[in-house]
């Protein structure tokens, strides 16, 4: 299997390598005065922060299974998303470096001062590649003060036994920083061939993310290094906060400002924030907003205001010449193994990296206004008229193990719902057994299940993506899927599923990268309770919860007419998360218990009983 997934990698990258050159760019974007140019056409865009492109990182809680490097097909689903929005410049994060004392891993872009991961490096030259194939510019961060969760300036430190606050002034923390730079900006791209130094997709590089205590002298010099290795390049400033002083350089070309509701120096709202940066400028460079992120948090953005908000502040960016773009804060693409990825900004409750097209799973975030107030954004700026939405391309069904009908797929960029179908046969007759099926309410787990099989069937299956445009062609058919469980899934966006719970119960989706990045749940305490109906008998049960600094388990119960019920003995797995670094869940962790347990025959009912605080995850229900 692994050799499979080696070959299919290298012919995606010699396909890649093809296109890309097919779409490269003609001209470096350059700049004269506070303006940016490609070629002799004035260069204006709207864009994203999308970290993933390097590393789908989780920082919040560091989990295992979260942190791997993209694969091809994850980041083409990434600038597909892109070209579809008409974002054509993209922000990547910091590249992650290993600290002294931890395990070589293979997300690792840097290992330690001079030496670098090949593999990892790979990811980044399949990106450019994609850049030019979607024709979207790239910002590249290079490291990292504030957001150093996958490593900075305090590790570079930490490899020389120094301090964090010496990385700006010590003589040898500064070789290593340039040793990174020289690495990066003189790597000839795997994919393409094309030196970095010579890509015309890479827009600017950037010293780092939120380098906001960089000395004007340690930002003169790099700023002089970078143009000596690279003089066709934009360099970009780190200091990001409003009010912060504005370096004007002779080798720094862009200097930016990120906002968000809760910086100092915004309450007057972005857009006169802004207009105060740009008087202090006084023409000399373009500034450009390399984050801003629209949170709700009841103040500068209520769920109102927020969609209305964010168009005028869009609009006041394509007003001002000065400002070449702006890019959101942030955005994330399609997970190989079914549904997306998910980020959780840990400032806010309920808020995650956004998701194209936005889907109602998102309310909470105004996520589908915000992602259709930054498409016509895209083109507005350029002096575009917005298009239709395309019809997305075929998702990609994936394989079923075993005899339950659970279903993932791979989705299409742009796909606002799906159509899922099954037949006796490979070649049909195909019939509708769900429509409009989200792949944004589930976080890293099967998408449907198919609850109208019957044990002893055997079916095949597969699905057909839609929007506002209309329909793609049909998936690849799985199967055939020779029942012998269905499953009834509740994953607590709701109580539709349920059949009857107590009335203290309420439906959580706060903080979820406390809880593993996993998305709703219901939240109750002792004596709470909640009863679920099966379409047959119970064979076994999974039920996950997550607890608090109180421990008192879940108590699973069946039936077999919904009156009287037993207590089963669950076998527990318990899996300790740890506590988020910053942020208001700060300090603040939760336990992840996996119950499991098979059920005596003849039990159509569970019922699960809170005996202390807790919130409820996920159930499954496997029945004939």
């Amino acid at each position: 299997m692994r050799n499979h997934v080696k070959i299919g990698v290298m012919a995606a990258a010699l396909a890649l390598s093809s296109t890309a050159s097919a779409g490269a760019f003609e001209h470096f974007v350059t700049r004269k005065g506070d303006r940016l140019y490609d070629g002799e056409k004035e260069f204006r865009f709207a864009g994203a922060n999308m970290p993933g492109l390097v590393l789908p990182y989780d920082w919040t809680l560091y989990l295992p299974e979260r942190l791997h490097l993209p694969t091809p097909w994850e980041q083409e689903d990434a600038f597909k998303t892109l070209d579809q929005m008409n974002l054509r410049v993209v922000r990547t994060w910091n590249l992650p470096i290993r600290a002294p004392d931890e395990e070589r891993k293979s997300w690792h872009y840097v290992y330690g001062p001079g030496e670098f991961n090949e593999e990892a490096f790979r990811a980044i030259d399949r990106m450019l590649a994609l850049a030019n194939k979607y024709r979207v510019r790239v910002i590249l961060d290079l490291c990292a003060e504030y957001g150093d969760y996958l490593g900075g300036i305090g590790t570079y430190a930490a490899h020389r036994g120094k301090k964090r606050a010496e990385f700006y002034t010590d003589p040898q923390l500064k070789e290593d920083y340039r040793a990174t730079v020289r690495h990066v900006l003189g790597r000839t791209n795997s994919v393409t061939g094309v030196a970095y130094r010579d890509d015309r997709a890479v827009l600017a590089w950037q010293f780092g993310n939120e380098m906001h205590s960089a000395p004007d002298a340690w930002l003169s010099e790099m700023a002089a290094y970078m143009k000596s290795l690279d003089p066709n390049h934009l360099v970009a400033e780190t200091r990001h906060r409003p009010g912060q002083p504005l370096l004007v350089d002779p080798n720094i070309d862009l200097v930016t400002r990120h906002l968000y509701s809760n910086y100092g120096g915004v309450e007057g709202g972005w857009i006169g924030a802004i207009r105060k940066e740009m008087e202090a400028l006084k023409g000399q460079r373009p500034l450009f907003v390399g984050e801003f992120g629209p949170y709700i948090d009841g103040k500068m953005f209520t769920h109102e205001n927020v969609v209305d908000e964010t168009r005028k502040f869009l609009e006041y960016v394509r007003s001002e010449p000065g400002i070449p773009g702006a890019l959101i804060w942030s955005m994330y693409f399609h997970h190989r193994d079914g549904g997306f990825y998910w980020h959780q900004i840990m400032t806010y409750p309920a808020v995650w990296s956004y998701h194209w097209p936005g889907f109602p799973s998102a309310d909470a975030q105004r996520e589908i206004g915000i992602m259709a107030a930054m498409r016509e954004a895209g083109f507005k700026i350029q002096g575009k008229a917005v298009p239709p939405v395309p019809v997305p391309d075929a998702p990609e069904m994936l394989p079923v193990s075993g005899g339950v009908p659970l279903l993932a797929w791979r989705g299409s960029a742009g796909a606002s719902g799906y159509d899922i179908e099954r037949a006796p046969r490979a070649d049909g007759p195909w019939v509708a057994i769900a429509t409009d099926v989200s792949d944004a309410d589930i976080a890293y787990r099967p998408l449907f299940s198919d609850t109208a099989a019957k044990v002893g069937e055997a079916w095949f299956y597969r699905a057909i993506a839609r929007n506002a445009s209309g329909a793609s062609r049909p998936s690849n058919a799985v199967g055939p899927v020779r029942v012998t469980q269905v499953c009834l899934v509740d994953e607590l966006q709701d109580f539709s599923r349920v059949v009857a719970k107590s009335e203290g119960l309420r439906l959580n989706n706060d903080y979820n990268a406390m809880y593993a990045e996993y998305l709703f749940r219901a939240k109750g305490d002792t004596n709470d309770w909640v009863s679920y109906r099966a379409g047959g008998t119970i064979d076994s049960v999974g039920v996950v919860a997550f607890h608090g600094k109180e421990r008192a388990d879940l108590e699973l119960r069946v039936s077999p007419d919904g009156k009287e019920y037993v207590a089963l003995d669950a076998k527990r797995t318990e899996r300790l998360l740890p506590a988020p670094p910053g942020g208001a869940a700060k300090g603040q962790n939760r336990t992840m218990i996996q119950y499991d347990c098979a059920v005596p025959s003849g039990n159509p009912f569970l019922k699960l009983i809170w005996r202390g605080p807790l919130e409820l995850d996920r159930v499954e229900i496997r029945h004939r």
